[in-house]
């Protein structure tokens, strides 16, 4: 008998933290093709205004090692309070 959404969420609401996030980036992953045109739109026309931004010198860029690193800690972090909780 195929599950239902309803006991599947029960289900992986009772996953440890990681492994809910690992859950619903494959679920995210597996939805990536099938946004809709006005968001594809939509993504476009920011990307074209942030390219604009930066070449017109408006903004700057941040690093990718500063994003990296901010990012890592930021995991890390909740990683570690994630742990705390599930005590």
């Amino acid at each position: 008998m195929p599950a239902t959404l309803e006991s599947l969420e029960k289900q992986a609401l009772k996953l440890p933290a990681t492994s809910r996030v690992r859950l619903a980036e494959r679920i995210l992953e597996s939805v990536e093709d099938y946004a809709s045109p006005d968001v594809a739109a939509a993504w476009d026309k920011e990307i074209a205004r942030r390219v604009k931004e930066i070449k017109g010198g408006k903004v700057e860029g941040i690093p990718a090692e500063e994003v990296s690193d901010g990012v890592r800690r930021k995991l890390y972090e909740a990683r570690r309070l994630g742990s705390a909780r599930q005590r």
